[in-house]
Formats: C-alpha cells, sequence, structure tokens
C-alpha cells in the first residue's frame, strides 16, 4: 500500500505538543496512568518483535509504538487486516471530525464476548481494544486505500483499551514517512491538507491529550458511584446496519454474534431503535425529506455528534440539553433544546437553544456554525465547520413546527 502521495508527503508532519494532562485509567483519577513511555527501544512486554496480537501489553503497558501491539498484519497500515480476532465496523451516522476519514476495529479477546445494552456502549470484557485511525484523503469526494493509487494521508490512531481498572485512552501520531506511530499523551496538531467541494481546506488538525479524552468519554454514574471512561460509538443503534465483510455483505450485530464477540442481541434486529444513515452527499437530498425524516436524521445526527456530552451521565449533564436518539422530541421538546433557556452558555439576543423555524436565533445553529474557541460545539474534535452537518440542522429546524417560545 502506498503511503501517500508526493503532494501529501510535502506536508510533512509538524507536532506541536500540548501541555501533559490526565485521562484515564477507570474508575476514578486515583486509578488513572499518565506515564509516557521513554524514547529508547522498546522493552518488557512491549519488546516482543513478532507473534500474535501482544495482549499482556495491551492490558498492562502503555506503549511507545503502536506497533508494539501487532493488532495488525501490516504493522504500516492500521485501516486493513486485523490480526486475531479484530473485526472491521462502521457506524450509520459517523462522528465528524474535520472531514478526517476512519477506519474503526473491536478486538476481543479469544473466550470473551461483549454483552448487549439498549441505549449505552456495550458491555466489553477486559481485554477489549477498539481501535480508530484517522486519515486525510486528498479530496474528500475520494477516499480510502487502493491499489489503483487512491490514498490517504494517516494522521492518528486511537487505542481505547479496557484494562483491569477500566478504560485508558492512548492517542498515536504518525510519523513523517508513515511507518510508525508513537504515543502522545500530550496530543499534539498535525497540518493538513484537504479538498472539500473544490474548496481547499487547510487544516490544523489536533490529536487529542489524554484529558480530553476523558471529557468526552466521560460516564458518571447516576448512583454516585463516580465517574468512568466508556466507549461512544459501539451503540446497537449505531451499528443495527450492513457491512461488507471477506464472506459477503452482514448485518454488523449479527456478524459480531456469529463471531462469538456479542450475547444478548435481540432476535429481531428491526425492534433495535436505529439511527439512519446520514454523510455529506445527502445533503444535497434534504429539500425532499418528510418532516418526520428530518427529524430522524437531525437527531441521530446530534445523538453521534454531541450525546456523549449532553446526557445526564455525561459531562454537560448540567446544561439539561439531552441528545440522545432514544429520547421522544415530542415527548421531552425543552429537554431537547425547543425553547430551552440555556443554563451554563449566554450569548446577548439569543435566548433559546433552538427556536423552532428560527436558525437565526437558536445557539445550537449558532454554535454549530462558528470555530470561536468558547462558542464552537462541539468543543473538541473539530477546527472547521461541518457544513453538511449544519445544513441538515439548518432544515431541520426550520421545518419544526411548534408554539412560539415565550418571551425570556
Amino acid at each position: 500500500m502506498r503511503r501517500s502521495s508526493s503532494a501529501l508527503k510535502a506536508l510533512g508532519l509538524a507536532l506541536c505538543l500540548m501541555g501533559l494532562s490526565a485521562c484515564g485509567g477507570g474508575g476514578s483519577a486515583a486509578s488513572e496512568d499518565n506515564s509516557q513511555p521513554s524514547h529508547g527501544p522498546e522493552s518488557g512486554d512491549c519488546g516482543q518483535e513478532s507473534g500474535a496480537i501482544n495482549q499482556v501489553a495491551l492490558e498492562t503497558a502503555n506503549c511507545r509504538h503502536l506497533s508494539s501491539y501487532r493488532l495488525f498484519a501490516d504493522a504500516a497500515n492500521p485501516t486493513a487486516n486485523p490480526n486475531g480476532r479484530g473485526i472491521a465496523y462502521d457506524l450509520t451516522t459517523p462522528l465528524f471530525s474535520d472531514y478526517a476519514s476512519k477506519y474503526r476495529f473491536v478486538f476481543v479477546p479469544e473466550g470473551r464476548a461483549a454483552a448487549y445494552t439498549e441505549h449505552e456502549a456495550f458491555d466489553f470484557p477486559v481485554g477489549t481494544v477498539l481501535v480508530k485511525t484517522f486519515s486525510m484523503p486528498a479530496d474528500t469526494a475520494f477516499r480510502g486505500f487502493d491499489a489503483s493509487g487512491l490514498d490517504e494521508r494517516l494522521i492518528e490512531t486511537r487505542l481505547l483499551i479496557h484494562r483491569e481498572k477500566g478504560w485508558v485512552g492512548l492517542p498515536y501520531i504518525w510519523n513523517d514517512d508513515f511507518s510508525e506511530a508513537e504515543l502522545q499523551i500530550a496530543g499534539g496538531v498535525v497540518p493538513v491538507t484537504t479538498v472539500h467541494n473544490g474548496v481547499q481546506l487547510d487544516i490544523d488538525y489536533r490529536v487529542p491529550d489524554k484529558n480530553q479524552c476523558k471529557q468526552c468519554h466521560q460516564y458518571n454514574a447516576v448512583n454516585g458511584e463516580g465517574s468512568t471512561i466508556s466507549p461512544i460509538g459501539p451503540k446497537a443503534r449505531l451499528l443495527n446496519r450492513a457491512l461488507d465483510y471477506a464472506s459477503g455483505p452482514d448485518n454488523e450485530l449479527d456478524y459480531w454474534v456469529k463471531q462469538g464477540i456479542l450475547t444478548g442481541v435481540p432476535v429481531d434486529l428491526s425492534s433495535i431503535q436505529t439511527v439512519p444513515a446520514y454523510h455529506d452527499s445527502d445533503a444535497s437530498l434534504l429539500a425532499g425529506k418528510s418532516d418526520a425524516e428530518l427529524t430522524q436524521l437531525a437527531t441521530g445526527y446530534l445523538d453521534i455528534n454531541c450525546s456523549h456530552c449532553h446526557r445526564p451521565q455525561g459531562s454537560a449533564s448540567n446544561t439539561g440539553l439531552y441528545m440522545e436518539f432514544w429520547r421522544d422530541i415530542h415527548d421531552e421538546p425543552t429537554q431537547r433544546g425547543l425553547c430551552k433557556q440555556p443554563t451554563t452558555y449566554a450569548l446577548s439576543g439569543l435566548p433559546y437553544d433552538i427556536v423552532p423555524g428560527d436558525i437565526e436565533n437558536s445557539i445550537l445553529h449558532y454554535r454549530m456554525a462558528s470555530t470561536q474557541p468558547g462558542d464552537l460545539m462541539p468543543e473538541l474534535g473539530r477546527t472547521v465547520v461541518h457544513e453538511e452537518g449544519l445544513a441538515l440542522v439548518s432544515v431541520w429546524i426550520k421545518r419544526l413546527d411548534t408554539p412560539i417560545c415565550p418571551s425570556p
């Protein structure tokens, strides 16, 4: 596989390390592991250079090099051919990350399986690792790596590892020649360039530090037992879709069951409330959608992009704005933002999170359209506006038909 076109290689890799901070190893701040590996050769469990997946290192060590875990057949290609029981997965609607492509894999140890849950991420066993690689295409209209020359520029690979004390997030940044990714607990900034809809975008892509990892993945137990880290993507409503495997197309949930890595899935997959697919190319079709279809698309988009924080167990629980897809907007309009006054954000002249029929006076729309620190939303994970996501939410708000919000 070609690593990058000459034009992309010329961009180079500029790393600007940010302040070292914590994100965790699990149940509480006391259990977090902030250790940064030394810059010498790998040693101990990380130093084993060949063999099957390095499960011992995954569960115990923050290896300096991504390759030390031996997760992929080609250590320099984290986008295909996982080792062991690794399985590729994808979401019905992806979280936006500056137009980067994402390659997701789940690795569940032999003899263990995750347990199905209706609304939250599945209950994965200790030893599980979720792998997500981010890469930037030269043109967002042409994505992927293949023999014909279509290529992307590798940026980072994130590991979310379920260890004995809880989940640990480790960010790895790819080097200049894309032969290895190195652990950067403090995160970094990687300048990248892409073309989107014919317009060149020069992006200072931000790799999160471990503290920012916890901010997005935080799960606060409602019974007061403290805060943990939880996965975001692997939920039933985001995985109830078909995906092409080596054996042919199959429903992801059904395939996971067949592979022995998931138990407890309902026999009737149609009974699972599912976030509908929305991708950038769908923005041109919004005018032809019914009001009900727009509500499904918009609340699904807000679910994957916002609900990990905006829910009772999330880091933005104090806002009272809850974005989970399964919440009925007709039963809980205020919690979904309609005519809801914000509790933690103030902007002169915009008193409500969402004003039905009026995007100009809706805080949600304003913050999605902003790139200014303190205003942009989501706060992490993007530096440019997701124009297609904004278009979806704009059309949805304009179509909302509810009583006029009272004067604040």
